[in-house]
């Protein structure tokens, strides 16, 4: 997969990649940052959206007693989708990470959130509910990415909006999706930060946010 590069004018710059599991490859392209406050992120539903699975779960049951594996299978994953398209866009999972993760669920968390200046953030996350656009036999995402780098008392040092677009592509509506971003900030002074990763769903019209606090050591 290409990454995409963003390089700052600013005093504080930012180099981004951008990864998805079960995706096509996200295109290059040069961002220039601009100081501006990241979407604001939209609050969750109250309470969850009903959805109804029975006929779905009803012949999963009734396939697995009968010994028809693949067809209890496939009507659950029919159920799961379902569910994956009335529920909120969410996070599952959000951490800092030692290496490139190798697949979903398949990462080693990094032991400590205080980092040397310069030193690269290596973020994983696993997202959940996002749509899919159906264009003949291929289903299609359309995420956006923004980021903020805050001060632990909530200044905001630098934003991006947009500064990557994930497109993917595959025969399947995949549930195992995760994002991995690498943020290398420069010229920040020892201290508490938080950087938050803004996640924008244009096809389900859905978005969402993780905060991650990291220390720069002295």
């Amino acid at each position: 997969m290409n990454p995409v590069v963003v390089r700052s004018p600013l005093p504080l710059a930012a180099l981004i990649l951008a990864f998805c599991l079960g995706a096509a490859a996200a295109q290059t392209q040069q961002v220039t940052p601009v100081q501006q406050a990241p979407d604001r992120v939209a609050p969750p539903p109250v309470g969850p959206t009903p959805t109804d699975i029975s006929a779905e779960t009803r012949r999963a049951q009734e396939a697995a007693a009968a010994g028809r594996s693949v067809e209890a299978l496939d009507a659950l994953d029919e159920a799961a989708i379902a569910v994956s398209e009335k529920m909120p866009l969410t996070i599952r999972r959000a951490t800092f990470v030692a290496e490139e993760p190798q697949g979903y669920g398949v990462f080693n968390p990094r032991d400590s959130t205080s980092f040397e200046a310069s030193q690269p953030l290596l973020v994983y996350a696993e997202l959940a509910g996002q749509g899919w656009r159906r264009s003949g036999d291929i289903f299609r995402t359309d995420i956006v990415l923004d980021f903020e780098l805050r001060r632990a008392d909530g200044q905001s040092l630098v934003a991006q909006q947009a500064f990557n677009t994930i497109a993917t592509a595959s025969r399947r509506r995949n549930r195992e999706f995760f994002l991995y971003v690498t943020y290398s900030f420069s010229g920040l002074e020892p201290g508490d930060y938080v950087v938050r990763t803004t996640v924008r769903d244009r096809v389900g019209a859905k978005q969402t946010a993780f905060d991650l606090a990291f220390a720069v050591r002295r």
